[in-house]
């Protein structure tokens, strides 16, 4: 059976876990779907990355040549049909050897639009990430798909929101402290972000408004009868 050639955007970009998965798989080229963006969506077991239809948005995608025990090997992963279903399409691929770029049928997996958004693993946002950073992809895409996904300013426990600031005691004898951005929630810890752009998971115990309260520093209190 002539090979097909399946289009990933997830943590299948992870070439040791294709690999695995897909021993028959090889690797073809890259394009981009425009029209589309990406989000975390799943369910109480976990989220994970697909695309939906947004004007405007594209997103990076690698494509695999894969046999016919590939794509069965993948049905199986994507829980095809009734977590993640196929969509044929044709897209323009630049090949990875020859850089010419030539168009191709190809298919793809996207999970089922009724399914809530949510907040994936730090494993599986780790194996995603391993991918882009293998293909050259901007890690942007997947930043915008995590804060998407968190809902925008959406609050969380203890009245934190996405983007709020919050502080970290990092050395409390020397009186040193992270600074760090609210990501999300992912129902029992905190992402945050520090301004390098590494991500760290946080309990709520940890997380202060300021230095001072980071560090149980008080403010002096006013003395009575002075403006």
């Amino acid at each position: 059976m002539e090979k097909r050639y399946y289009i990933a955007y997830g943590s299948n970009l992870n070439i040791r876990q294709m690999r695995m998965r897909c021993p028959g798989a090889r690797i073809i080229g890259t394009s981009v779907v425009e029209g589309y963006r990406l989000l975390f969506k799943g369910s109480k077991t976990g989220s994970y990355l697909t695309i939906e239809p947004q004007e405007g948005a594209s997103v990076p995608v690698a494509a695999w040549a894969v046999t016919e025990e590939d794509e069965a090997a993948l049905d199986r992963y994507e829980g095809f049909p009734s977590f993640y279903y196929k969509k044929e399409m044709e897209l323009p691929l630049k090949g990875i050897k020859t850089g010419k770029v030539r168009r191709r049928k190809v298919f793809v997996y996207i999970m089922h639009e009724d399914r809530p958004l949510g907040l994936p693993s730090e494993f599986y946002m780790e194996t995603c990430l391993q991918g882009y950073r293998s293909f050259g992809f901007d890690e942007a895409f997947l930043e915008q798909a995590y804060a998407d996904s968190s809902g925008e300013a959406q609050e969380f426990p203890g009245g934190w929101k996405t983007g709020d600031a919050c502080f970290m005691v990092t050395n409390r004898k020397n009186g040193c402290t992270g600074n760090y951005t609210v990501l999300g929630f992912d129902g029992k810890y905190f992402w945050l972000q520090n301004s390098r752009g590494s991500r760290y998971r946080a309990s709520a115990g940890r997380m202060f408004r300021s230095r001072e309260e980071a560090l149980g520093i008080r403010e002096p209190a006013a003395k009575e009868g002075l403006e």
